[in-house]
């Protein structure tokens, strides 16, 4: 029984490990680039290839957005509440990273909280007017998301950054 349970613990673990890892260092930088091809679409119809931006500077970015995780995580160990409320806070961090490649780290979270400050509640409420379509997503077994949802919640996040930049 005792070996079977520390293999379990070992996989679980490992499956944990490998994870945060492909979190880090691959889907980070590519939320980055997912954020340059849609902020970049408010303008004009933008090519695919926006998409590996993410991966330039890549030690920026993935050290930014690990910063930004880091700090909803620490957050969030407070209470739920407030880490939500960092989660919005720090919400425009990749659209920044991905419009300025020159900006640092903590310049672009500094720069988010900035944006975001006294527009988290109605950021948040954006966010629950998508919850009728994330139900019929799951119902689709997530396939209405990637074909719809996903893009229109991404282009509208792209639209309010446009939005909070401008102000």
């Amino acid at each position: 029984f005792i070996t079977t349970l520390t293999a379990v613990g070992t996989a679980v673990s490992l499956i944990c490990l490998v994870s945060s890892c492909l979190r880090l260092l691959v889907f980070n930088p590519l939320e980055v680039g997912c954020r340059s091809f849609f902020n970049r679409n408010t303008k004009a119809p933008a090519e695919m290839d926006e998409v590996k931006t993410g991966f330039h500077p890549y030690g920026r970015n993935v050290g930014a957005m690990l910063l930004r995780d880091l700090f909803i995580f620490l957050w969030s160990l407070l209470f739920i509440i407030p880490g939500l409320i960092k989660h919005y806070s720090y919400r425009m961090v990749p659209y920044i990273l991905a419009e300025d490649p020159s900006i640092g780290a903590k310049d672009a979270i500094t720069l988010s909280r900035q944006m975001m400050d006294g527009h988290k509640w109605n950021t948040f409420v954006l966010d629950l007017s998508f919850i009728g379509w994330d139900l019929l997503s799951a119902l689709t077994l997530g396939l209405l998301g990637v074909f719809y949802v996903n893009p229109y919640k991404y282009s509208t996040g792209a639209e309010l950054y446009q939005v909070l930049k401008n102000q």
